[in-house]
């Protein structure tokens, strides 16, 4: 479903496609992560605990994996994290029920595949490289309680 969407502030840190396991998955990085004090106090600090984000930002040849939580624009970002800016936008959004962390550790091949589809078969014209975008976004937001996971597609940015 297309949707404007307001801008938001993901805080996490990156990872280089050249991490991924040989299942093509994040699953260490994302542990790496859960096991982090500076992460885990951010969480607590901001009420968070229950949000996990995962952000992929397409290159021309490669891609960035991000690991953490949308957080409030006036979240102070703690040393060891880093912040980044998603523009407002016009997004292509899908909702899976019934979701938890594991979605984050499944081979990203597979995940990325089926939402680029589905965002297609919504109509909606995908580059070949989704790195040639104007905003080479998606977000996948998972909120714990509700086990609700939003994922976003970033289409164009928004005035």
């Amino acid at each position: 479903m297309k949707k404007t969407i307001d801008e938001k502030i993901f805080v996490g840190r990156p990872f280089p496609s050249s991490l991924m396991n040989a299942q093509k998955s994040f699953m260490e990085a994302n542990q790496q992560m859960e096991n982090d004090e500076t992460f885990q106090k951010f969480l607590a600090d901001n009420d968070l605990e229950n949000k996990r984000t995962a952000l992929i930002v397409s290159g021309e040849d490669n891609f960035m994996y991000w690991y953490g939580v949308i957080a409030n624009a006036d979240s102070k970002v703690p040393t060891g994290l880093m912040k980044f800016d998603l523009p407002k936008a016009e997004v292509d959004e899908e909702v899976q029920e019934n979701q938890n962390l594991v979605f984050f550790n499944l081979p990203l091949t597979s995940t990325v595949s089926t939402f680029v589809k589905k965002v297609m078969d919504n109509g909606v014209k995908v580059y070949q490289n989704l790195g040639d975008s104007d905003t080479p976004y998606m977000v996948w937001d998972l909120d714990l309680d509700t086990k609700r996971l939003t994922q976003d597609f970033y289409l164009k940015v928004s005035e």
